[in-house]
């Protein structure tokens, strides 16, 4: 695989004192040089690593970094920011920790947007295709400072998505074609109709071969689920997909003494199609893409849609002053969200009660009011989220109990096999994913493709996201064809190669 020759060439060194931090302005221009005419380098795609790439930034860059999050489109709301972008704007360390092939970075400045919305599917097809897609403006006049972060506009608007009138920045002339791309699975996962977000296209076998990609590492998913359902009870890989895919639609059908207190419909707190947390999910429940056959054959099925749910649209016209409503009392529902902060607020609003509010694939609005909460509902999450479940929890595989984190450290309890970083390693727990990152190697579009500093700056990035040193979380692991897992507890036993739809193989 390509990102051995990235380990080959650049052996971490972690000892050595830090350079002299500079004194950075949050406006002030990277030094690396304009990036395709941006004054930042733009990684687009997957949410479910949005934690772990913010930490990567962060032990790149001396101390002192500047960090901006998008507000939301509510600028008066500090609390639900983040969820879309994160750009972190620091000076690369001039130590012993950035290894020799790189030395060329240390002491730059680079200013890193990281984009989750949308998904994984946003870190493959524009990259490949070289489309302008929409930003965060980062500037004096878009950011405000709140708790130490700059929390700034999103400016332009995707293709095939209608700009809000009301707002002067919803305008395509302000889209950005994204740099790189990181994506929960490996770029051949995102086939239609299942994987691709709304109104685009699955690559052909040309566009495909504009992107260089390198497997970064391997990150659990998870079987998330709100506490209106007790850990106690048992859950299947059968009986969570059925649910996902709406074949199970009631909680009596899991477990019939089952009685969440808003009733025993089930709700799914999914992803859009394109999202790889999604596609994840997908290929693991669903067996989609790696069989064609139709829903009524033996090969894939179909995941549950918003169309699905037993409310359909109830009200509105789908604009922010008039969102469409769907109500999560009629029985089953299913709620589609760009990010995984968006599921986790699903979750949270379905257990605690509050009303969910969010964009569809379309940019259409929505709003589920869930009461005062006590409804039970399945999310669809990585691990990258353990330590922020708030009113639900990840359970067991094929067991009962879950897998939390108390007082930091990670504990489990109950039986069945618990998403844990000890089972990733020892190839025990199987649902998990390989991400990866990409960016282009041929010019398209009159774009050239990533070169200079700005590629050796991703280079270094991907390197260190799969490097054992720097997967010390407990849902992450590196991967065993460049790592060697008896000397090294970060290290997978077990990998795909890359490829989902190959069985899970144990190399030691």
């Amino acid at each position: 695989m390509k990102l051995n020759k990235l380990n080959v060439a650049c052996a971490l060194a972690l000892a050595g004192v830090s350079g002299q931090a500079l004194a950075l302005g949050a406006y002030d221009a990277q030094t690396i040089g304009l990036v395709n005419g941006k004054d930042y380098v733009y990684l687009s795609g997957a949410s479910a690593p949005q934690n772990f790439l913010g930490t990567l930034a962060g032990q790149l860059f001396e101390p002192g970094f500047i960090t901006y999050y998008d507000n939301n489109g509510t600028p008066g709301d500090f609390t639900d920011d983040g969820r879309l972008y994160r750009a972190y704007f620091g000076q690369v360390k001039n130590d012993a920790s950035i290894p020799a092939a790189f030395a060329a970075l240390k002491g730059k400045t680079v200013r890193l947007l990281d984009r989750a919305k949308g998904g994984s599917v946003w870190g493959v097809n524009p990259v490949a295709r070289a489309e302008a897609i929409a930003t965060l403006k980062m500037d004096a006049a878009s950011c405000v400072l709140n708790a130490g972060i700059y929390r700034c506009a999103e400016a332009g608007v995707d293709p095939g998505t209608a700009a809000d009138p009301t707002n002067p920045l919803s305008n395509a002339s302000y889209n950005k074609v994204p740099d790189a791309g990181v994506s929960d699975v490996a770029p051949n996962m995102f086939k239609g109709p299942f994987n691709v977000e709304f109104g685009f296209s699955e690559l052909s076998s040309g566009e495909a071969a504009k992107l260089t990609s390198f497997p970064v590492n391997t990150l659990v998913m998870g079987l998330a689920v709100t506490n209106a359902v007790p850990n106690s009870t048992h859950l299947s890989r059968a009986a969570y997909g059925g649910m996902l895919s709406g074949l199970i639609q009631d909680w009596t059908q899991v477990k019939s003494s089952l009685a969440p207190a808003a009733g025993t419909q089930v709700v799914v707190c999914r992803r859009v199609p394109g999202s790889g947390t999604q596609s994840s999910y997908n290929w693991f429940f669903n067996n989609f893409p790696c069989t064609t056959e139709s829903k009524a054959g033996s090969g894939n099925t179909a995941p549950a849609r918003m169309t699905d749910s037993a409310s359909g649209v109830v009200s509105g016209s789908g604009t922010a002053a008039d969102p469409f409503v769907i109500d999560p009392a009629a029985g089953y529902t299913v709620i589609e969200n760009s990010a995984s902060g968006n599921v986790r607020d699903c979750l949270q609003k379905a257990s605690t009660g509050g009303v969910h509010t969010f964009r569809d694939e379309e940019g259409k609005f929505y709003r589920v009011d869930f009461g005062t909460g006590g409804y039970g509902a399945v999310g669809v999450l990585s691990l990258d989220s353990l330590g922020r479940e708030s009113g639900w929890s990840f359970r067991n595989m094929d067991g009962a109990g879950d897998y939390k984190l108390v007082a930091g450290n990670p504990v489990v309890t109950g039986t069945g096999v618990a998403p844990s970083k000890a089972n990733l390693v020892e190839g025990n727990y199987d649902f998990a994913a390989e991400l990866s990152m990409q960016y282009r190697n041929a010019a398209v579009n009159g774009v050239p493709a990533l070169s200079g500093s700005a590629k050796l700056f991703m280079d270094l990035f991907a390197q260190r996201g799969g490097h054992p040193d720097f997967n010390t979380s407990a849902w992450t692991a590196a991967l065993p064809v460049s790592y060697d897992p008896t000397t090294n507890p970060n290290v997978s036993k077990a990998t795909r190669g890359g490829n989902m739809c190959k069985p899970l193989q144990r190399f030691y």
